[in-house]
């Protein structure tokens, strides 16, 4: 995301911003200071993909739209926008959990952690939000970022129909599509507590005498809706929908471990892979994956081998173990821009910042988030992003604000 600098550096054009600015976009002219809006960006790839109310998206889907990202504080509007081509490199993070010392402190570790890894692809001075509340624009191995993820209702009518597609999508069956209503039929085994304690969610439950003989049978839940449930995923569905679908596949595929948590199995690969990144819709970030050996069983081989995706409830963290340079081209970058926040969630529940290096130096304040700019100061957007234009622009522009608006600024003390 792109910074503002604004009427108090007027005449002033302190230069301990330039000194710090990792990508060397400040410079200088006649009355004040601008930041090459294309330069003094610090984010992520095209692909990168992000948490919003439309789902997990990539940046570049998302271009030039409004939007809700995940912050700490919930969803908050956004937009994400494009900047210029920038050399990235590749991030691997591996889930850490605080665990006590025998010294009676905690610590974060990765210790007795799967193999579990998240790649990011973003440019090497990203500023990133640190577990111990600082900030750092050059994140390095062995560092630790924190998580996030959604604490959604789970009392709406969204969330009750997100339960049943989970459901059906985990352990039901789809019948046919009814001629008259086009709407698609479906059948819900409900065998156990985990499951049968969502008959209630059912607008019908029959019940099947020869299945009575299975123990913990208590019905056979009917869901009818618009399309084959059995065939698809949420991908766009608002929060509380994902959430449900998230509940009622592990109610009826998943196995509950210590700490609140789930393995699921599926031998459906691409589930598997959506669900491990959009996880934080329903509270749970994905700490683990693999795939099962064994591909016999009692009725032959199977045709695709068993995989495995481990969600945790437990405050997750995530520590750094390799930032590698690429030798390939830069490429474009993006952002989203999140006023008052300046945070959002990546996919799989990786909390990352904005940059900044610039704006704690600026001994008057004049440097501001261009999502956090005073709207007083708003024809500074127009300043700052006249850069291209040249030298005369810049200073017709400054000089025409501060007549209009007597800017008479101090010189700075010593």
């Amino acid at each position: 995301m792109t910074y503002i600098i604004a009427e108090p550096c007027i005449d002033i054009k302190d230069l301990s911003c330039v000194d710090v600015c990792p990508v060397d976009c400040i410079h200088e002219f006649e009355r004040i200071l601008i930041i090459d809006p294309e330069e003094c960006i610090d984010c992520f790839a095209p692909s990168e993909q992000l948490l919003t109310t439309q789902g997990v998206r990539t940046f570049e889907e998302l271009e030039g739209q409004a939007c809700g990202v995940l912050t700490d504080d919930g969803f908050k509007p956004a937009a994400v926008k494009r900047f210029n081509r920038k050399p990235l490199v590749k991030l691997e993070l591996a889930p850490a959990f605080e665990e006590r010392t025998r010294y009676g402190g905690t610590r974060l570790t990765t210790r007795n952690i799967s193999r579990f890894r998240r790649t990011i692809w973003a440019t090497p001075t990203h500023a990133w939000l640190l577990a111990d509340g600082e900030r750092t624009d050059s994140l390095a191995a062995g560092q630790f970022v924190p998580s996030a993820s959604v604490h959604p209702r789970r009392d709406s009518e969204t969330y009750r129909l997100g339960v049943l597609h989970g459901l059906v999508f985990g352990d039901g069956s789809w019948n046919k599509q009814e001629i008259r209503s086009g709407q698609h039929l479906h059948y819900v085994q409900l065998y156990g507590e985990r499951v049968a304690r969502f008959k209630d969610f059912f607008d019908q439950v029959i019940f099947s005498p020869c299945l009575d003989v299975h123990p913990g049978y208590v019905g056979t839940g009917v869901v009818r809706a618009s399309a084959n449930l059995k065939r698809s995923l949420p991908e766009t569905a608002d929060v509380e929908y994902i959430a449900g679908f998230v509940d009622g596949w592990l109610a009826a595929d998943g196995d509950p471990v210590k700490a609140e948590s789930w393995r699921l199995r599926s031998t459906d690969h691409e589930a598997l892979a959506w669900l491990e990144v959009a996880a934080p819709y329903a509270g749970f970030v994905a700490v683990g994956s693999g795939e099962e050996s064994s591909v016999e069983t009692n009725f032959g081989v199977r045709s695709r081998a068993i995989k495995w995706l481990y969600l945790a409830t437990r405050e997750v963290y995530w520590r750094v173990m390799s930032v590698e340079n690429q030798e390939a081209e830069a490429a474009e970058t993006f952002c989203a821009v999140v006023p008052g926040k300046h945070a959002f969630t990546l996919a799989g529940g990786v909390y990352t910042g904005n940059c900044g290096a610039c704006e704690p130096e600026c001994p008057v304040e004049a440097i501001f988030p261009e999502d956090a700019l005073p709207e007083k100061w708003n024809d500074f957007v127009k300043i700052n992003y006249a850069y291209g234009e040249g030298a005369d622009v810049i200073n017709q522009l400054t000089n025409e604000y501060a007549t209009e608006h007597n800017v008479q600024n101090p010189p700075l003390e010593g």
